[in-house]
């Protein structure tokens, strides 16, 4: 059996592989074939000779068999929406899945429709074809709008854009995850451009299943608080819409967070309760566990069969069914099996977060619990190391996806594990058993919502308590590709995997004591020598959308930001907190030495609070100019922060690297009564031979007064001011600067049309590199003083 696992396991493993190295490079599909077609005679020529020489051919096999899926899985069919994208067109199709809506403002909903495109008639030329695909539209509705449903046959005039997200390192991707649902493009409507063809008259489960969550729902929030109703509306049907922001937070602080969506632990949960009834009712093994299989479906629908849901009631079924034909030991082979099937389905699962996060959690639990139970129970009462042991394997698992991610790690998810997870699935239980009685007897269901309802206070005192303690989290560094790899045959290594007799880490001690000691002290000198020897110093500019933020990290990690990024008005998303914070911490920044905020408007200093409230923030260094509400925000975060105002030639240096403000306004020490563009602060950053100038939003009289001001040196890089409006970077300024590389901060398909092609042609005129954030991602420069290296994100 051991050796039926390996196979199973290491075929799944390259499968996956080749799916990551078709996204990286992939040769064409019919060599693949013919490689395939090569490498399966050669397995069934050594499987006839010999078989335990086929190993290899078949596991090669498996390798470019993930390609070739992956190549199959990208073809855009030659109908789909998305060949009409930057077209303005008139879509017609039908709603194909339940509406999202959302509270965009005090009179606005923010709609969000999933369409089956049917039709696209061209605006220009008017012809009409059929057409294919998905295509994600949101439309904002006045209070008393007349919405479309599930089912609805609908057209909607706009123009359709391609799916966009952050392109930066570290960044979970959306595009991906919208591709997984075929969705391969998006629009943005006005309300009276979206009309209402052919009312759904059929049935449609889906849409009964929305109104009976709704339904639902508003009984919770009648019974109990909002954000307890919020919490409980999450620990059954998923997501974190209405739940206070420091709730979520001290979730994901304890390591509790993926208790907030419907995951393999609820599923495991359900199973294991309905095994315990079938044992107290002596039901049998069998019976129980179809029981067991019917009610872990059953919560898989009311939950609406999303397909994080689906792959663990996929996987909680496979576990149910080992135990019943008692073959505890098939679950590695029926673990690799599964992700097997659905990467084989959905290749563009390799990507996904939850699917990352669920099989490694699994593996974790599948090879590591029993050893570590074993190991804990020798010291440790069976009630406390068994709840341990599950944290601890469950973590060893996900660890360098967490740190990818994320790059926080729990320390005090053991003890919230122990104090915290029964009480949860106490209410998770209650929670299920509430909406089961309420269907029938809403008097008694909505006592059980109250009962819940107290024990979710209980919940939120703990978490808030045990995230309060200080070192509750610590930040672990991303380690990429190759160090993931490096950590998981470590692990296995650790735990008993012994490839080609390798003797294991008691056994190496034990017989080379010496070797053993000399080897963990030229590591740990190593790893100190990397950490403190100087490396290059590095200008990020991080794809913001419609914004900027420029990060400076010095040659011993020293950290200056230039501008933060943020949301336009309307929109609750926090670019400082969920971009910009991110970036940084999967860099190692966890301190700003410096914040230089070149001025206040929404797109520049918008996502400041957000960095503030995620990392510390040293220094703050802001223009003379009257406080706009992004930086009023800022200031009022705790703890306070040292702010310095900004003025002409004021300088600072680190690890070498000169940081200098070019420019600035209202030196006569008082805040002034304007704010915007014009008092943007200009920002040089200089390391040797090279140097970074970054000049906000500032414009041509900006421009005009800081050339008549002073002697103005050239740069190596400028980063284009006001994204490339016709109104900034103008001809004499270019002049002046004689750069060598611009980068360009840019939305994609931004509504102001930056940048404009004036600006464009000026800097190709003056055959300047241009790289742009909306087409190439987040762009790194890398300098040793002499030299200058750019990478960037999209390639």
């Amino acid at each position: 059996m051991e050796q039926i696992n390996t196979i199973i396991v290491f075929a799944c493993a390259v499968f996956a592989a080749g799916i990551w190295q078709a996204g990286i490079y992939s040769w064409h599909s019919l060599t693949l074939i013919v490689l395939a077609m090569l490498l399966l005679l050669t397995a069934l020529w050594r499987v006839v000779r010999n078989y335990q020489q086929a190993f290899w051919p078949i596991i090669g096999l498996f390798f470019i068999a993930g390609m070739l899926c992956a190549n199959l899985d990208s073809i855009v069919p030659a109908d789909d929406i998305s060949h009409h994208i930057g077209k303005t067109v008139t879509v017609t199709g039908i709603v194909a899945a339940v509406p999202e809506i959302s509270q965009a403002n005090t009179q606005d909903m923010q709609v969000r429709y999933v369409i089956r495109v049917q039709n696209v008639e061209l605006e220009k030329t008017g012809v009409s074809a059929v057409a294919s695909g998905k295509v994600r539209i949101n439309v904002l509705y006045k209070e008393n709008g007349e919405l479309a449903v599930y089912g609805d046959k609908i057209t909607v005039y706009g123009k359709v854009r391609e799916l966009r997200g952050y392109n930066n390192p570290g960044q979970i991707d959306m595009t991906v995850a919208l591709k997984r649902e075929g969705i391969t493009a998006r629009m943005s409507v006005q309300e009276q451009n979206i009309k209402l063809n052919t009312a759904y008259a059929g049935y449609s489960w889906r849409a009964a299943l929305a109104d009976w969550q709704t339904g639902i729902v508003r009984a919770l929030q009648k019974v109990m608080p909002v954000n307890d109703a919020a919490i409980l509306t999450a620990v059954l049907f998923g997501g974190y819409q209405g739940i206070n922001k420091s709730v979520v937070d001290d979730f994901a602080a304890t390591g509790l967070i993926h208790i907030l969506s419907v995951s393999g632990a609820h599923i495991a949960l359900v199973a294991g309760l309905i095994r315990w009834f079938g044992n107290q009712l002596r039901l049998g093994s069998r019976t129980t566990t179809v029981v067991a299989v019917l009610a872990i479906v059953f919560y898989a629908c009311i939950s609406g069969f999303t397909p994080p849901v689906i792959r663990s009631m996929i996987m909680g079924i496979i576990s149910l069914l080992a135990i019943l034909v008692e073959r505890e030991s098939y679950a590695p082979a029926a673990l690799a099996i599964t992700a097997l099937g659905m990467l084989v389905y959905q290749p563009l699962l390799l990507y996904d977060i939850s699917f990352q996060l669920s099989f490694a959690a699994t593996a974790g639990l599948v090879f590591l619990y029993k050893p570590t139970y074993d190991y804990l129970s020798a010291f440790l009462p069976a009630w406390l190391a068994g709840p341990l042991a599950v944290t601890a394997s469950a973590q060893l698992g996900v660890l360098p996806i967490i740190a990818w991610y994320f790059n926080n790690f729990s320390l005090i998810s053991f003890a919230a594990n122990i104090l915290v997870l029964p009480v949860v699935e106490l209410v998770i239980i209650l929670g299920l058993t509430g909406v089961i009685i309420y269907t029938v007897v809403p008097v008694i269901g909505n006592l059980v919502f109250v009962i819940s309802s107290l024990l979710i206070g209980l919940v939120m005192m703990l978490t808030a308590l045990l995230a309060a303690m200080p070192y509750s989290s610590v930040y672990i560094p991303s380690v990429g590709i190759s160090g993931s790899a490096a950590y998981y045959l470590l692990l296995a290594w650790f735990y008993g995997w012994r490839p080609l007799a390798v003797p294991g880490p008691g056994q190496l001690v034990r017989q080379r004591p010496g070797t053993c000691a000399t080897t963990a002290i030229v590591i740990i000198g190593l790893l100190a020598g990397y950490t403190w020897y100087p490396r290059p110093l590095s200008v990020h500019f991080i794809d913001v959308g419609q914004g900027d933020a420029a990060l400076i990290i010095t040659p011993r990690g020293k950290a200056v930001l230039v501008d933060t990024g943020g949301s336009f008005s309307g929109s609750n998303y926090d670019i400082g907190e969920r971009v910009v914070a991110p970036y940084l911490k999967h860099y190692g920044v966890t301190t700003v030495d410096y914040l230089i905020l070149t001025h206040g408007h929404q797109d520049h200093a918008g996502g400041a609070a957000g960095i503030a409230g995620r990392v510390s923030v040293n220094k703050v260094m802001l223009p003379r100019e009257e406080y706009s509400q992004a930086v009023q925000a800022l200031v009022h975060t705790k703890p306070v922060i040292a702010i310095i105002p900004t003025y002409t030639d004021q300088r600072f240096q680190l690890d070498g690297v000169d940081v200098g403000i070019e420019h600035a306004v209202g030196e006569n020490g008082r805040n002034q009564a304007v704010t915007g563009n014009e008092v943007s602060s200009v920002v040089r950053v200089s390391y040797g031979r090279h140097s970074f100038l970054i000049t906000g939003d500032l414009e041509a009289k900006g421009e005009e007064a800081l050339l008549a001001a002073k002697e103005v040196k050239p740069c190596t890089v400028l980063k284009v001011g006001h994204h490339g409006s016709k109104t900034s970077t103008t001809a004499a300024f270019l002049q002046a600067l004689a750069p060598e590389y611009a980068v360009i901060s840019v939305g994609y398909a931004n509504r102001f049309g930056h940048p404009h092609p004036e600006t464009i042609r000026r800097l190709t005129d003056r055959q300047t590199v241009i790289y742009r954030t909306d087409t190439h991602g987040a762009v790194v420069f890398k300098s040793d003083g002499r030299k200058l290296e750019v990478d960037t994100y999209i390639k």
